[in-house]
């Protein structure tokens, strides 16, 4: 990376250190609350930071996945759930942008300058019970004049108290050489679709409100279609974009609770005077270990990602396995890390509301996060033995550019 690349990263890194200490004041209180940490958006709106992966010529910080890796674990020491929102949303506009830089569009290019102003919120209503793996779902799409009716109902919408469009999905049954699946972007207020209030009641990652979404018989113009495959398959451009993206970032967003969690234990250690205790050692050490591995793991994978290694050097497969050992990796360890801690710190860490009351509930939905240990063991384990668990769909383009004006 050159002097200037890296100083630009910095600098990306330091709003994000400072975001994630004021979204950490205010944690507690949206935890308790269940409600959405309107001020922490609010926040990270002023400072720029959601056209983090947006081109600078277009208004954003230019950063990509690599950037977002190292500042979505910070954001989350802060704030899971502010971090786990915008995740969502910073990560669907680097897909668009990079394909934009691909293959430039005046539609797109004006989405992404809305995204860096904060008029443009993006989020995601593709999850539906027994469809975790997006290769189909229940929802469906009839073909009218100009587009397609859709219906369906979609589980865990987060970011739905603040997104002002969402990417969804829907199967076309009908199509002439069998069923496709449709994946779309809308409006949030476009007619039929419903934001089921009081549906999101949980644990964990509470102040994420990520309700439930009905979508009632809504019309999905043909351009607002931007990806189709075939029902069941393995997607080459699901893993240049969904996947590709998601599996680093919800990795590093996990991975952050447990920094937050592991650097208050620093300084209980530190207060204690329990510096030379033989088990604190210990427990540190196994901690950090845990951490630095999953991170080095994290930031490959980012870098394969942006280099388009894991669509041009070995199969789609192969590649979906690549990302998905990263997540699987570091929420796994991220759960760790946070279990020894609190083993540490002792029964003051139960203490509701504390920082590590929060991190034991909140790191334990990265596990269940698609791909979910059950589900990523199927793949990455097949993929060892060569084992073929669906077919392949090439991507529509080998080769993206980065985000970055080349």
């Amino acid at each position: 990376m050159s002097g200037e690349a890296m100083s630009h990263r910095k600098e990306k890194l330091k709003i994000a250190r400072e975001l994630s200490q004021s979204c950490e004041r205010r944690a507690a209180k949206y935890d308790e609350s269940a409600e959405f940490p309107h001020e922490n958006f609010d926040a990270l709106r002023k400072s720029g930071y959601l056209g983090l992966t947006v081109p600078e010529e277009l208004g954003g910080m230019g950063g990509d996945l690599r950037d977002m890796v190292i500042t979505q674990e910070r954001l989350a020491a802060g704030c899971a759930s502010t971090a786990l929102t915008v995740n969502m949303h910073l990560s669907m506009a680097g897909q668009m942008a990079r394909n934009w830089r691909t293959a430039p569009n005046e539609a797109t290019e004006r989405m992404l300058r809305d995204i860096a102003n904060g008029t443009v919120i993006l989020g995601g209503a593709t999850a539906e019970p027994g469809h975790s793996l997006v290769r189909s779902t229940g929802s469906r799409a009839r073909r009218v004049d100009g587009g397609f009716v859709v219906s369906g109902l979609k589980t865990f919408g987060t970011g739905s108290a603040v997104m002002t469009h969402m990417t969804s999905m829907a199967v076309h049954e009908e199509h002439p050489d069998g069923p496709l699946v449709l994946v779309f972007r809308i409006a949030i207020d476009t007619p039929g679709v419903e934001i089921l209030a009081g549906t999101w009641n949980t644990s964990g990652m509470r102040a994420t409100r990520s309700e439930n979404i009905a979508l009632r018989d809504v019309f999905v113009p043909d351009e607002a279609i931007f990806l189709t495959f075939p029902v069941g398959s393995l997607d080459g451009s699901l893993l240049q974009t969904l996947w590709g993206w998601a599996m680093p970032t919800f990795g590093a967003v996990y991975l952050g609770v447990a920094v937050g969690a592991f650097e208050h234990c620093l300084t209980d250690v530190r207060q204690r005077g329990w510096e030379s205790r033989p088990f604190v050692q210990t427990t540190l050490t196994e901690c950090t270990l845990l951490i630095e591995s999953a991170r080095a793991l994290l930031c490959r994978t980012a870098e394969e990602v942006m280099g388009n290694d894991l669509w041009t050097g070995m199969t789609i497969q192969q590649g979906m396995s690549r990302v998905v050992s990263a997540k699987v990796l570091a929420t796994n360890h991220a759960v760790t890390v946070v279990d020894r801690v609190v083993q540490l710190v002792g029964s003051a860490a139960l203490r509701a509301g504390s920082v590590y009351d929060r991190a034991l509930r909140d790191v334990r939905a990265g596990t269940m996060h698609p791909y979910s240990n059950a589900d990523a063991h199927e793949l990455i384990s097949a993929t060892c033995l060569g084992i073929q668990v669906a077919e392949e769909n090439p991507p529509r383009r080998a080769e993206l550019a980065g985000i970055s004006t080349p």
